[in-house]
């Protein structure tokens, strides 16, 4: 399992748990946009939802929650390989 592939699986389990204890049902794959229109809402349909995905994302990878911008909040493969990037960067500064 890639680095990625762990990371994507693991930004799945945490939103899910997240919009699920909110009471929302919620299919969830790499390519599913988190923001949608009126006519085709995303599966984030709260701000609030956003602050704790953040920092519950932050706390797992030693990040910060403004890490997360929105062009990482588009889908799972967008917040995933930002967290990646964040990840290295952050190993190759300790270095």
């Amino acid at each position: 399992m890639t680095e990625l592939t762990a990371i994507k699986a693991r930004v799945k389990e945490i939103i899910l748990d997240i919009l699920q204890a909110e009471g929302n049902v919620v299919e969830l794959t790499d390519e599913t946009p988190f923001f949608g229109t009126e006519e085709h809402p995303g599966v984030i349909q709260d701000s609030l939802a956003i602050l704790e995905i953040s920092s519950k994302l932050a706390d797992e990878y030693c990040l910060f929650p403004s890490d997360f911008n929105e062009e990482a909040f588009q889908n799972v493969q967008t917040l995933s390989e930002v967290i990646v990037a964040k990840v290295n960067e952050n190993a190759v500064a300790v270095v």
